[in-house]
C-alpha cells in the first residue's frame, strides 16, 4: 500500500472526533497456552515478546484507550512488559481458565465507558497494518452510518472471518450469555448490522497456539500460512 493511501485511512473523518474519543482496543490474551506448552504471551517474536508485538500493533491509531486482558502468568507478563502510552493498561481476568468468553466479558465491562471496540487476540501478531487500518476506518464509517445501533464489522480472507473485529454501540448488546471458548460468535449472529470487509490477509486467520505454528510464524509468507490450519475467529 502506498504511503498516500495509508495517509488517507488515517486521516479523520469529517466531523468524528466524537468517533475517534469513544473507540477502545481490547487484546484478549489470559489464555494458560496449554497447546503451546509455555506462555506463549511471552514467546520471542522478532525482537520482543509475542504479546508486546500485538499490543504495539495498535498503538499507531487512534483509539482513546487500550486494554490487555491477561490471566496466565500475568505478573511475569506486567513485569517483562513495557509499554510507554498513557492510553494503555493491564486487565487480570482471575477468572481466565473458563475461557476466552469471560475475557471479552470483562473487558468489555472494563471499557463500557466508549461506545465501540476493536478485538484483538493477542496470538495472532501476522495481521498486517494495512487490515488493521482498514478495519478500523470502516468502523469510524459505520459508527456515522449507524449511531445508535449496534453493528459488527470483521475481516475476511477467502470467505472466512478473522481478526480484529470492531463492534460499535456495544453498550446495546448483552454479552452476559457469553461462556467457555466460544467467544462472541453467537451474539455476533444476532446482530443485524454485520458486515464483512474481504482482505487479502491470511493473517487475520493465523493464530500461534501450538509450537508448529510458532515456528511458521518466524518465517511467515502467504503460503506457509494457508498451511495453517488452526484458524482463531468469533
Amino acid at each position: 500500500m502506498s504511503i498516500t493511501i495509508l495517509e488517507k485511512l488515517s486521516r479523520p473523518l469529517k466531523g468524528s472526533d466524537d468517533v475517534y474519543s469513544n473507540v477502545f482496543a481490547l487484546i484478549l490474551a489470559a489464555g494458560s497456552s496449554s497447546r503451546m506448552g509455555r506462555a506463549k504471551q511471552l514467546l520471542e517474536f522478532r525482537g520482543s515478546y509475542l504479546l508486546e508485538y500485538v499490543i504495539r500493533r495498535t498503538l499507531p491509531l487512534n483509539f482513546s484507550e487500550i486494554i490487555a486482558v491477561i490471566g496466565h502468568q500475568s505478573d511475569q507478563v506486567q513485569s517483562l512488559i513495557h509499554i510507554e502510552d498513557k492510553r494503555f493498561r493491564w486487565f487480570v481476568n482471575r477468572n481466565y481458565h473458563t475461557g476466552q468468553s469471560s475475557s471479552l466479558v470483562e473487558g468489555i465491562k472494563k471499557g463500557r465507558h466508549h461506545s465501540s471496540v476493536m478485538v484483538f487476540l493477542g496470538d495472532q501478531p501476522l495481521i498486517s497494518e494495512e487490515t488493521i487500518r482498514l478495519v478500523f476506518q470502516r468502523g469510524l464509517e459505520q459508527s456515522c452510518n449507524l449511531p445508535n445501533q449496534p453493528f459488527v464489522i470483521r475481516p475476511s480472507f477467502q470467505g472466512v472471518p478473522g481478526h480484529p473485529v470492531f463492534i460499535g454501540n456495544f453498550r446495546m448488546i448483552d454479552f452476559t450469555s457469553l461462556e467457555g471458548d466460544q467467544g462472541a460468535k453467537q451474539i455476533i449472529r444476532n446482530i443485524n448490522h454485520s458486515f464483512l470487509l474481504p482482505v487479502e490477509d491470511p493473517g487475520i486467520l493465523f493464530d500461534i497456539d501450538t509450537p508448529e505454528a510458532y515456528e511458521k510464524s518466524k518465517h511467515a509468507n502467504d503460503s506457509n500460512i494457508l498451511k495453517h490450519q488452526g484458524f482463531n475467529s468469533f
